[in-house]
């Protein structure tokens, strides 16, 4: 059977790769530290394949038929679209047999995603990615979540999807050692009059909640209470999600800046895998 040997969530600015020179020196040194420890800790595990879930950016969907989650079937996904992004263009290996074991879990456990083939991976994911393995030759199952256009699943409902997609990716007996990641937030505003506004409050808050492994006080918060932390902040529902897929274990914060040079609150949040945290207990 598969473990997950570590997970972490990530923000996904497209600002990280197009222009990293933009930052503070200090803060970029703070969040890309962070992306360093997790790739050097992903190939110390020798890690076969990773699943990643992110927010939809309207590449894939639109609102004539946007569905709230969506899994990648092939055995590769052509990425990014932005070419500005600086960051090649390429055909990414996918793990199509993990793909469709976690779409059939998944339907068992009466979830029901939509089915993607020719899924395109935008910076959502190539930006978290390419820092990862910028050879990008590690297989990549991507899954897109609605997590701005309503009506929304609840946080609550997107935690309970996390728990059942770590129970697929667990049941699956093709691979041992797979990686789960989470793209996306933390506060930030696009295409309004807001858009530079960093919700910094807001940041620490849900990153003190990771933290402590006690998700009780965001799992119920209203969307329209979450849309005035920034209306791009609902993509921590990926991170929710993630923390669900490993049983609420505390997570460690390895990075939070609020870069409005990038007009977003940027953080790194690792989990320890499976094992590792049974042998802490």
């Amino acid at each position: 059977m598969a473990e997950i040997v570590m997970a972490y969530s990530a923000s996904h600015a497209p600002m990280m790769t197009a222009d990293p020179g933009s930052a503070p020196r200090e803060q970029a040194d703070s969040f890309f530290g962070a992306l360093e420890k997790v790739r050097d800790k992903c190939r110390e595990l020798d890690v076969q394949a990773i699943v990643m879930m992110t927010g939809e950016h309207f590449t894939n969907f639109f609102l004539d038929g946007l569905p709230q989650i969506a899994i990648g079937l092939d055995d590769e996904h052509l990425g990014p679209p932005e070419v500005w992004l600086q960051v090649p263009k390429k055909m990414v290996p996918s793990n199509a047999g993990l793909a469709a074991h976690i779409t059939a879990s998944l339907i068992e456990q009466d979830v029901q995603p939509a089915l993607s083939y020719g899924m395109k991976i935008d910076h959502g994911f190539m930006t978290v990615y390419y820092w990862l393995d910028n050879s990008m030759e590690l297989p990549m199952v991507p899954i897109v979540l609605n997590c701005t256009t309503p009506p929304l699943m609840t946080i609550r409902q997107f935690h309970e999807f996390g728990k059942k997609l770590g129970k697929a990716i667990r049941s699956y007996e093709g691979l041992e050692r797979v990686a789960l990641v989470a793209g996306g937030g933390l506060s930030h505003f696009v295409g309004e009059p807001r858009i530079g506004d960093i919700d910094e409050e807001f940041d620490n808050w849900f990153l003190d909640i990771l933290a402590k492994g006690d998700l009780t006080d965001i799992i119920d918060i209203p969307n329209d209470e979450l849309m005035e932390a920034g209306n791009g902040t609902g993509e921590i529902r990926a991170w929710v999600a993630l923390a669900g897929a490993m049983n609420d274990a505390p997570g460690e914060v390895l990075s939070y800046v609020p870069v409005y040079e990038w007009i977003n609150g940027m953080g790194v949040v690792l989990y320890k895998g499976d094992s590792e945290a049974a042998a802490a207990v």
